[in-house]
């Protein structure tokens, strides 16, 4: 992903991206370049990011108003979020789980979000 179309999502989105995450997918992990991340965990897609985040939105999660804090940064194709808040200066992704209606902790740097996706898709 580019400057741009980080920007192209923050203008289409209303949302603003922290610097800690720009960095990471302006410089996308290449740890994660072969396997599903891309497409799911840490999207690269401005696309799906903006109709992420805008559905969300736009429609709730699960019959519940989506909490504006968090900003969507990856799915796990089963009706869960990888999240982000806006606030953050040091990387830390949380999980937002449909089943439980809860956002928690899932990792608190980019070495243990690399860590701990590769080894969930073993």
């Amino acid at each position: 992903m580019t400057p741009d179309d980080v920007k192209r999502i923050e203008k289409e989105t209303g949302l603003t991206f922290p610097k800690c995450y720009v960095d990471i997918v302006t410089n996308y992990p290449s740890e994660l370049l072969d396997s599903d991340a891309p497409d799911f965990g840490l999207l690269d897609d401005p696309e799906e990011i903006i109709s992420e985040n805008l559905e969300v939105r736009e429609h709730g999660y699960f019959g519940e108003k989506w909490p504006e804090r968090y900003l969507i940064i990856g799915k796990n194709g089963c009706g869960d979020y990888y999240v982000i808040t806006p606030d953050v200066r040091e990387f830390s992704v949380g999980f937002s789980d449909h089943e439980a209606m809860a956002c928690n902790l899932y990792a608190n740097s980019l070495r243990e979000l690399i860590q701990k996706y590769l080894s969930e898709q073993e």
